[in-house]
């Protein structure tokens, strides 16, 4: 929300229209790409309760490794262009003195799309955009596990396709966006999501706009605090 000074000199409380906004400057509003992780789905402590229950199968029952492999899982996209069963745990050994193996990775993709719980809010604003834009998904994880999180949340149909980094790149390479622009012109496209640099400075170096899910405030971005507000702003 934007506050604008009525007649009176009291402030009052708008909707900032982006889609009237972008019309004025020229631009028809074709695309939508969501983030998931803290954009659709916010993040969970007890979202680590996978990770940890598997690495116990496997012989690792100390905190510290549960957290060390959490953040090789992460940083693997610096890298890696791409994400594969295959370099993903010979990573994660590598980094962390580890003897997984690749079933280890396929438990964890099946195990992992329980990670959710049903928002109606961000069901209400999808089926709400849906009838007005080509919705889609732009993730760094692996693409079936993601499908199946989106599934049991009920908002899978709302989106015409899902990119990972498995059967896409890494969002922080560029190649990434090659999907969704040979489809779209730069300026057609919007990009949703809550990592600065992955999800807003990147994709808007680019061309495309972006709306940054986030609490902080910011000068340069359009932001949202949740995902409901693109109702009030497309």
């Amino acid at each position: 929300m934007i506050k604008f000074i009525n007649k009176g000199g009291t402030a009052c409380k708008c909707p900032f229209v982006y889609g009237l906004f972008l019309k004025k400057k020229g631009v028809i509003l074709k695309a939508i790409i969501f983030d998931i992780d803290n954009t659709l789905i916010n993040w969970c402590d007890n979202f680590l309760k996978p990770l940890k229950d598997l690495l116990k199968e496997y012989g690792y029952k100390n905190q510290e490794i549960v957290l060390n492999i959490n953040r090789s899982l992460d940083n693997h996209r610096y890298y890696y262009n791409k994400l594969t069963k295959e370099n993903l745990f010979e990573y994660i050994n590598k980094e962390n003195n580890t003897n997984l193996d690749i079933n280890f990775i396929n438990k964890l993709i099946e195990y992992q799309k329980e990670l959710y719980y049903k928002d109606e809010n961000v069901n209400e604003t999808l089926k709400y955009l849906s009838k007005k834009y080509d919705l889609y998904i732009m993730t760094d994880w692996f693409k079936e596990t993601q499908t199946g999180r989106l599934k049991n949340m009920g908002i899978l149909k709302y989106f015409k396709e899902i990119y990972g980094a498995d059967n896409n790149y890494y969002k922080n390479n560029i190649k990434a966006y090659d999907v969704i622009l040979n489809k779209y012109k730069c300026n057609e496209c919007l990009f949703v999501g809550d990592n600065l640099e992955l999800d807003v400075k990147i994709p808007n170096s680019l061309g495309i706009n972006v709306i940054w899910k986030t609490n902080k405030e910011s000068k340069e971005y359009k932001t949202i605090k949740e995902i409901k507000e693109l109702m009030e702003m497309l």
